[in-house]
């Protein structure tokens, strides 16, 4: 009773006062595929709690649009609030088992979707996904999987100036929306635009560069 009584109290705390979302349609699903990576790879098991106001600020969601985006996980057990600040979640074994079996296939991603009425954390990426080329005119790149470049911008993107930081974050979304959607033509102008962002970058992008070989 007085838990049910402080879930309430939190929820009505949390969803106060919500300003409007600023998020379209078409990027709630990539949103919450994102999102529900995150905590599965900040939290590293079911249960911890951990903090997520962070990685909203860093995208530019605002409170309405972080609590769009977890409904459908929290709805369906994925994932709770966690405490009395907003933005604390921790993992189920519900969803770690979902994440964790996908880590363990190799998938390049999680793909989260309420549109036929459940929620479904599906393998949407091949494991043979990867980035080809597109480093400069170096023929002999290495095949890169698209996911490994997606991570390291975004940990990259954590010591960069803030200029180079949110090109950094938006390439990595971008690259992710691209490769979910199977479209080529846009991977490979995304993968373009990495690539001029690395050639005039600071020393900070040192995980990305790692990546790719000497003079791509």
């Amino acid at each position: 009773m007085i838990y049910a009584l402080f879930v309430h109290t939190r929820a009505a705390v949390h969803g106060w006062r919500l300003p409007a979302s600023s998020l379209a349609p078409d990027q709630l699903e990539m949103c919450q595929r994102q999102a529900f990576r995150a905590i599965c790879q900040r939290a590293e098991s079911p249960g911890p709690r951990v903090m997520m106001t962070d990685y909203f600020l860093d995208r530019g969601w605002n409170r309405a649009d972080a609590m769009r985006i977890m409904a459908e996980p929290l709805k369906h057990k994925l994932i709770k609030v966690k405490g009395w600040r907003f933005g604390g979640y921790s993992v189920t074994r519900k969803g770690w088992a979902g994440y964790e079996s996908i880590m363990y296939r190799g998938g390049d991603g999680v793909h989260i979707s309420a549109a036929s009425g459940g929620f479904v954390v599906a393998n949407v990426n091949s494991p043979r996904a990867v980035a080809h080329g597109g480093y400069g005119n170096n023929t002999n790149a290495p095949d890169i999987p698209h996911q490994r470049l997606i991570d390291a911008l975004h940990a990259d993107a954590d010591t960069a100036t803030p200029d180079e930081a949110v090109r950094a974050r938006e390439y990595a979304d971008d690259l992710a929306s691209a490769v979910e959607t199977q479209d080529a033509d846009r991977t490979a102008r995304i993968l373009g635009r990495i690539n001029a962002l690395l050639s005039t970058a600071t020393a900070a992008f040192t995980l990305t560069r790692g990546m790719l070989p000497p003079g791509s």
